[in-house]
């Protein structure tokens, strides 16, 4: 079975994390398409224009957070899949995520341990996944 060529957002507030996480993702599959945003504001404008099918979202970011970006990205296109990513684990933001929830969930390590061992993309969303 071919890989799924993946067209990749990753938003978070801290540029240095952005651009390490989107040359290691670059890294694992030649055929990803990666663009990056700064604030839920530009990641809603990146929707919009990129159209990605996978976003990775940072939750803890000013203006709007990623909980209510997650809203917004899911009332716009809810085929994209959405994985939080957070300094935080997944039972610390339960109670806060609400009705519309993340496609996954990641700590921030632990995606960039999955990403140095050169695991593939889809193992990597296959062990962040979040079940209904």
């Amino acid at each position: 079975m071919p890989k799924e060529s993946y067209k990749i957002l990753i938003v978070d507030d801290d540029r240095s994390f952005l651009s390490m996480i989107s040359s290691v993702l670059q890294s694992l599959q030649d055929d990803l398409s990666i663009e990056t945003a700064r604030s839920g504001k530009e990641c809603l404008h990146k929707i919009k224009s990129f159209s990605p099918n996978l976003v990775f979202l940072d939750i803890g970011m000013d203006g709007m957070n990623g909980l209510v970006t997650l809203r917004f990205i899911k009332s716009m296109d809810r085929r994209a899949r959405v994985f939080f990513l957070s300094g935080h684990s997944l039972k610390d933001i339960t109670d806060a995520v609400g009705m519309v929830k993340p496609d996954g969930f990641f700590t921030k390590t632990h995606f960039i341990d999955l990403l140095k061992n050169k695991r593939s993309l889809e193992e990597i969303l296959n062990e962040g996944s979040i079940s209904p």
